[in-house]
């Protein structure tokens, strides 16, 4: 008879337990998050980074996103899947940027963005922030400012987001002189 019962509450045990866990609606700070830097070989035998996933999770599960950086070696070249929190939109809640790694030698670094949305609890990819190189954030005008440099050529080049886009709103060419 006390196995019986035993087994009953074990069973009222699980169902709560799985009630529980239906009912669960991860909030912004739930998640935790880590990357793998996926490579492969190039026609010259080289290790190139073809893609970085990158796991996200929260106590329902996991879920993956997938990036897609320039076919870089990653012997010579750093940064591959770094991960940064920042407020890319301006919400007041941390977004997530992934590393592509370099695009040059003088440090332009891109990202692909992803924005906490709400709503679905979840982060939803910014269609076009890879195009911003180096990424600096103007909280006061809510705008994202990229620089790229080749030598001495810079471009200098201003988005803001909108529905889940990177708008190039202003872009400005110059030669530093030496």
């Amino acid at each position: 008879m006390k196995n019986l019962a035993l087994f009953f509450l074990l069973i009222s045990l699980l169902a709560t337990s799985a009630n529980a866990q239906k009912k669960y609606v991860p909030k912004r700070g739930d998640y935790t998050f880590r990357t793998q830097v996926c490579t492969s070989v190039d026609e010259d035998g080289d290790s190139v980074v073809d893609s970085i996933i990158t796991y996200v999770t929260n106590k329902k599960g996991t879920y993956t996103l997938v990036s897609h950086p320039q076919p870089l070696n990653p012997e010579q070249w750093t940064g591959f899947g770094d991960i940064v929190e920042d407020d890319i939109n301006f919400d007041g809640i941390p977004d997530l940027m992934i590393c592509l790694g370099p695009i040059n030698a003088f440090g332009g670094f891109t990202y692909d963005g992803y924005v906490w949305n709400p709503k679905r609890n979840k982060f939803i990819q910014v269609e076009d922030f890879d195009l911003i190189m180096a990424p600096e954030f103007d909280k006061k005008h809510k705008t994202i400012t990229g620089t790229y440099r080749v030598d001495n050529e810079f471009e200098v080049s201003t988005y803001k987001l909108k529905n889940n886009k990177a708008l190039l709103i202003k872009s400005t060419r110059f030669t530093e002189k030496e």
